[in-house]
């Protein structure tokens, strides 16, 4: 099972600094358009595009970035198979894990873009009714890039693929899988189910049959935000 919060927690870190340094810009493009006519305001605010000034201000490179953690997960479960000389990407469609890191990637994207035009809506609301700049930038900050919800779609898209490339890299072939994980106060009942089971140890294991009938099956497992992974016995 690959450590996947190290590579979130970096990336995150990323986003902070993005948003720290864009923030001091915002407040110096307030002040600019806090001086412009009506008509002048009206125009740049029409012709403003801050997801491209956050892409070019970092946030496309740390993306990149991040998207090269999906090929990094994808390379240690064909070297998992490789070690057990087992026919590497049998049953398995490269392309289609592709689809799900694109669309993990344009959904953090969309995040990104609706961030972005609530900074734009904020900034023209604040200079059109008149705001001082403290009031504005005070406002603007209270707009977050960072979120609970945004951790969340962070690190289930990075490990639900990294499940998902390795259930396809060994889809149809004779291995056992078992459930790994916390079994806490905060452990779902569904996860603790396929915990407790007797199956799911390393001398018996489920089947992918068996998986996929549970309530934890691949690319769900206990559901939003769960801490647990389908590993090969």
């Amino acid at each position: 099972m690959a450590n996947v919060q190290p590579s979130v927690d970096f990336f995150l870190g990323e986003l902070q600094s993005i948003e720290k340094a864009f923030n001091k810009d915002l407040t110096k493009l307030a002040t600019q358009l806090k001086s412009a006519t009506e008509t002048e305001l009206i125009n740049a605010t029409r012709q403003l595009n801050l997801l491209q000034e956050l892409l070019d201000a970092g946030l496309t490179d740390a993306l990149d970035g991040f998207d090269g953690e999906y090929t990094k997960m994808l390379s240690l479960a064909i070297k998992e198979a490789e070690k057990r000389g087992l026919p590497a990407l049998s049953g398995a469609s490269v392309e289609g894990l592709e689809v799900l890191r694109d669309l993990n990637y344009q959904r953090l994207l969309g995040q990104f873009g609706k961030y972005a035009k609530d900074l734009e809506i904020g900034l023209f609301r604040g200079i059109y009714a008149n705001q001082s700049i403290s009031n504005i930038t005070s406002s603007l900050e209270n707009i977050k890039l960072l979120s609970h919800q945004l951790n969340l779609i962070v690190y289930d898209g990075i490990k639900i693929f990294d499940d998902m490339a390795r259930k396809k890299v060994f889809e149809g072939l004779d291995v056992k899988w078992i459930y790994l994980g916390a079994d806490d106060e905060v452990t779902r009942d569904a996860c603790k189910a396929t915990l407790r089971d007797d199956r799911n140890s390393p001398s018996k294991g489920f089947t992918q049959n068996e998986v996929e009938n549970l309530k934890t099956p691949f690319g769900i497992r206990g559901g939003f935000n769960c801490r647990h992974s389908w590993e090969i016995v």
